[in-house]
């Protein structure tokens, strides 16, 4: 049943009730637990990724961190390099990804603020260097805005480019707290978890007894399909296939 779902989600490369799959993920999310030590190995996996994604990027991107605390401007060394860390008030900084990608086709600059980097196992350079990585390789490689849409795109992008060992924590990470964000509408506390019973790689999939997809809408089971064709329709978001 599963293959023929997937089937079914890769013909178009559509869910009609993202909106829906949203808070599937934000409830999962919020009342997983909040530290799960069997796990850590996927986020180990996920930040030596990041490094060295971003080493990579350095050649085509000029990156500046920013920060609120102007006890925190100076220097950053990361990897045994060092780059420049300058203030920059909380309006200032980019509220959206079409701002933050103008901004960088017209400098060659990507500002990253360094601020709320807390974070159960990474510390606030490994924190940076996966906000970097993500914002450019992402969003703006990617043009992927920074709505719920646009953080599934996002994650399908990062996830192609990830090792498979990383790809739980990915998700956790993206998918998962963004959900739980747009649902809450404030940024939920940072877990280290695996959110059992999604695809990873067909999003919009739920794989437990609660869930099933009619005609490209996610449903609880037993529940008929609206009458009427109210259902909430996105663009296509493309599904994640991981590469050989």
């Amino acid at each position: 049943m599963r293959n023929l779902v997937s089937k079914l989600l890769r013909e178009k490369l559509e869910l009609k009730n993202w909106g829906t799959y949203i808070e599937v993920v934000s409830n999962a999310y919020l009342n997983m637990p909040d530290f799960d030590n069997s796990v850590v190995k996927h986020w180990d996996a996920l930040n030596k990724s990041n490094h060295t994604l971003f080493k990579r990027l350095l050649s085509k991107v000029n990156v500046i961190f920013t920060t609120n605390n102007t006890s925190n401007v100076g220097e950053i060394n990361i990897d045994g390099r060092k780059f420049k860390v300058v203030h920059m008030n909380q309006e200032d900084e980019y509220q959206t990804q079409s701002q933050m990608k103008q901004s960088f086709e017209s400098t060659g600059k990507l500002y990253i603020s360094m601020d709320n980097s807390g974070h159960p196992i990474f510390s606030v350079e490994d924190n940076i260097v996966f906000r970097t990585v993500h914002d450019y390789m992402a969003h703006i490689l990617g043009n992927h805005d920074f709505g719920a849409k646009g953080e599934i795109a996002s994650y399908n992008r990062h996830a192609k480019m990830a090792p498979p060992e990383a790809i739980p924590a990915l998700f956790t990470e993206v998918v998962g707290q963004a959900s739980a964000t747009i649902v809450t509408n404030s940024f939920p506390k940072q877990k280290i978890g695996i959110m059992e019973g999604f695809d990873y790689y067909n999003l919009g999939i739920v794989d437990d007894n609660n869930y099933e997809i009619k005609g490209k809408v996610l449903v609880k089971k037993g529940e008929e399909l609206p009458d009427n064709d109210s259902t909430e329709r996105d663009e296509p978001t493309a599904i994640f296939q991981p590469e050989d």
